[in-house]
């Protein structure tokens, strides 16, 4: 074919998609929605091919098949009347095969034609042509019924080649627009939920709005956290999770061995699954199974956080929902990436808080020590020394000042059971309580005629903060009394923690002393009360067993 003669006139097509194109390029200049720039674009082909119908067919991303029409020329009525819109079959179902311009007098006649379903406008003329973005094929712009009841011309082809033509600049330039957009709220939440964590809120509900906005911004159906198991490393638990019945998913398990959780976060790789059911995933709650991807296809598994405290960040569609695409893996990804940055540094100002607590709780606990409690062990000694002065010449007088006496050596000794917490109040550990309760045995019965057998059995690893502070109180409680007040040459102190925290102290001691001194014994029934507990006691005048009960918290 010769090129075209410059100094020609223009043909009646392109006299005609001069304003066609005009059209086109100021939806280019000002829409950015996709699905507006698409009505334009027809809009703008019915109207300058006078056509009655048009629609612009768009493909799924692996090109096989129409995902979705934009329609123009037909109301409401008339939709409703023809239901399921054209699956891209017959005749439509040619430019999805061959990618070209098709142009018929008479749809009826051609042998691909399928019929029109029942309620159907009529429609003979009929020209179609391919939309490109790029190297790309977008869709199918379709026109039918020539409004002048004649067939479409070549004019009309030439119109609706070069509206095709500029119209992939148009969606191009949307699409841009669109997943700028989609990004800038993707940055608007990252930097709410960074916001959220560094302030201080509680994880559980920052975890929970966090699974909200990343299943809505990825039209997910379920979104969910699972952070690995504090008590079982060769499990997740399900910490946050929204969408259709996340209820019943918050708490669940996952085992890490051998399935598709276990090997995203080993791998820490991010992965785009189609159909997630396919490689079914099962957890347990409270011993009972649960199947977690019964009914869902498309899914995406991003990690979050660092090796140490790797979790996974697990987006849904239902079955039969579009697939995810790289870009909403991208999306989710660096979603995830910045998440991990953000939890890094919430731990490391939650560590550095811990650290400045701890500085002030040894701040306090060296003043008491060394101000309060040598003041009241000078003003004991001083009461202490009058009263023997005294005791001879005014023996009420003595007694009255032992009592106050020994009243300031209950208030030393809680002083320092307080020191003593202040300095260990973060460590539950099994091995920090063995290591806190000896501490104080050997501190209490040093430099006293006393030995100090110490047993211990436990079944736990980690303890409540508040119960250690009861069991280390109550052993120095009950092990002072010992030294004050039995004259014992032996005493046991067996701690078993089972199904119920228990003390027990014997001594081979004189027996309890007098009702008088007994208000340690008393503060002690009130703390295992308390906790649903009980003291009991046992003495003769050849020993003393007491027992301190408290059933565990569940």
């Amino acid at each position: 074919m010769p090129p075209p003669d410059p100094l020609a006139p223009p043909s009646e097509g392109d006299v005609r998609a001069v304003p066609v194109v005009t059209a086109a390029l100021r939806a280019v200049a000002s829409s950015s929605q996709l699905e507006a720039t698409l009505h334009d674009i027809v809009h703008a082909a019915v109207q300058h091919v006078d056509a009655r119908y048009g629609a612009l067919g768009v493909l799924t991303p692996d090109g096989r098949r129409l995902d979705r029409f934009v329609i123009v020329g037909m109301g409401e009525e008339e939709r409703e009347r023809i239901g399921r819109l054209p699956q891209g079959h017959g005749v439509l179902g040619l430019l999805v095969d061959e990618p070209s311009m098709l142009r018929l007098d008479d749809l009826a006649e051609h042998p691909a034609s399928l019929g029109f379903p029942e309620g159907h406008p009529p429609m003979r003329s009929f020209l179609g042509v391919p939309v490109h973005v790029g190297e790309a094929r977008f869709g199918n712009l379709y026109l039918t019924e020539k409004r002048t009841g004649g067939p479409f011309t070549p004019a009309d082809t030439e119109v609706a080649q070069a509206l095709a033509a500029v119209a992939g600049v148009a969606i191009e330039n949307a699409r841009l627009a669109e997943r700028a957009e989609i990004r800038r709220k993707w940055g608007q939440a990252a930097t709410e939920m960074a916001a959220a964590l560094l302030s201080g809120a509680d994880p559980d509900h920052v975890l929970r709005t966090v699974s909200t906005r990343v299943s809505a911004l990825a039209d997910a159906d379920v979104a969910g956290v699972l952070a690995p198991s504090a008590d079982d490393p060769g499990t997740m638990t399900i910490v946050a999770a929204v969408g259709y019945a996340a209820e019943f998913a918050e708490g669940v398990r996952v085992p890490l061995g051998g399935t598709l959780v276990g090997e995203t976060q080993q791998a820490g790789v991010p992965r785009l699954i189609d159909d997630i059911d396919a490689m079914p995933v099962v957890g347990t709650l409270s011993a009972v199974e649960v199947e977690l991807t019964a009914g869902y296809g498309p899914a995406l598994l991003v990690p979050v956080g660092s090796a140490a405290h790797r979790g996974l960040l697990v987006i849904m569609r239902r079955a039969g929902r579009a697939p995810f695409c790289p870009d909403e893996l991208e999306l989710l990804s660096t979603f995830a990436a910045q998440a991990t940055v953000v939890l890094e540094l919430a731990r490391s100002q939650q560590r550095a808080h811990r650290l400045q607590v701890q500085a002030d709780r040894d701040r306090i606990a060296r003043d008491l020590h060394d101000h309060v409690v040598q003041r009241i062990f000078a003003t004991a000694l001083s009461l202490d020394r009058l009263g023997r002065s005294v005791e001879q010449e005014r023996p009420e007088l003595a007694a009255g000042l032992s009592r106050s006496v020994d009243d300031l050596h209950g208030t030393i000794a809680r002083i320092r059971t307080s020191i003593f917490e202040l300095h260990e109040a973060g460590d539950a550990s099994a091995a920090a309580v063995r290591q806190r309760l000896a501490e104080v045995l050997r501190s209490v019965t040093e430099g006293h005629d006393v030995r100090p057998d110490l047993r211990i059995r436990s079944e736990h690893d980690d303890l409540t903060p508040d119960l250690v502070l009861d069991l280390v109180a109550v052993v120095r409680e009950l092990v002072t009394n010992v030294v004050r007040h039995a004259r014992a040459r032996r005493v046991t102190v067996a701690v078993d923690i089972t199904d119920a925290a228990r003390v027990v102290v014997t001594d081979d001691g004189c027996g309890l002393p007098p009702v008088t001194v007994r208000s340690g014994l008393a503060n002690l029934a009130d703390r295992a009360e308390r906790r649903g507990g009980r003291l009991t006691t046992m003495s003769s005048g050849s020993g003393t067993e007491i027992c301190w009960t408290a059933p565990l918290p569940s």
